[in-house]
């Protein structure tokens, strides 16, 4: 009996790269790089965040980042437990669980958990691009803590 391979297709690539993308870009906002972060974004990105408008294109998202990495001891990380992309191949979604913390201006610390959907796009050159960024949190509003 011989051992069982794995079978490569075209669509389980596209997985793969659409799940190195996702860590790529955790990593470069681990880092707290925003230009690195917002080149993994597709030119219409948007994203969906609670409590907030919706922030749409490049600029908007960097605005976002740069005010997040400026919060002391800011820290955010995400863990994907699913994946997909489309029939097609030209969408992939990555979802899973984050958790968030800083400290507001007063000096307390701030900490959120939850889970996130990011859809995203494939580009004309093959890479996997953010198309939209949406969160919620699992824990009750502030003011109901």
């Amino acid at each position: 009996m011989g051992s069982r391979q794995r079978r490569v297709t075209p669509r389980s690539k596209e997985l793969e790269a659409l799940r190195a993308a996702d860590a790529g870009w955790l990593k470069a906002w681990a880092a707290k790089d925003v230009d690195k972060s917002v080149a993994f974004c597709d030119e219409k990105v948007s994203t969906l965040m609670p409590n907030a408008p919706i922030a749409t294109g490049k600029k908007a998202i960097a605005k976002l980042m740069t005010a997040g990495f400026a919060l002391q001891d800011y820290k955010l990380s995400w863990h994907p437990n699913k994946a997909g992309v489309a029939r097609s191949g030209e969408l992939g979604y990555t979802s899973g669980t984050y958790q968030t913390s800083f400290k507001d201006a007063s000096g307390k610390p701030v900490f959120d958990k939850g889970k996130y959907l990011v859809l995203w796009k494939k580009q004309a050159g093959g890479s996997w691009k953010v198309l939209f960024d949406m969160s919620n949190s699992d824990l009750p509003p502030a003011h109901l803590r």
